[in-house]
């Protein structure tokens, strides 16, 4: 028994300890299986927003992209050669008098060895430079 006092001696709780070490092995089982459970639920779960928030960044991207070969095809009169060109090359605006932008035309995420630029998929996007068409390779998109 443990008894828990004030200052002034007066007991404030007791607690009586019970002749027992420990749980058993059912118990342990029992809290290990509770434990699996919530794990696999949470897992679950968290892959499905992943996914969910990749489509998200693979819209984004896609409407970025397009937006970036229209302004080039304004630019220039023609659609880019290829998505890399994009990447590339830079525009020239004057803006305000002597200020003048520089820029390019897409500054991507992400790129692989080739510098092609990839979707939030780790794949590559397709384009067309016929008609300008842009898609990603992610069945879907």
């Amino acid at each position: 028994m443990i008894r828990c006092r004030n200052d002034r001696g007066e007991e404030l709780f007791r607690v009586k300890l019970s002749d027992r070490q420990g749980g058993g092995i059912v118990e342990s089982l029992i809290v290990l299986i509770i434990i699996s459970i919530l794990v696999v639920v949470v897992m679950d779960r968290y892959e499905t927003i992943i996914e969910e928030a990749k489509e998200v960044a693979l819209k984004t991207e896609l409407s970025n992209i397009r937006q970036a070969i229209l302004f080039f095809k304004i630019k220039n009169g023609k659609y880019p050669e290829s998505l890399k060109e994009l990447i590339t090359s830079n525009f020239i605006i004057p803006y305000k008098g002597d200020t003048i932008i520089k820029a390019k035309y897409l500054e991507p995420y992400a790129l692989d060895k080739d510098k092609n630029i990839l979707d939030p998929f780790d794949l590559p996007f397709a384009y067309d430079p016929a008609t300008g068409r842009v898609w990603s390779l992610k069945k879907g998109f």
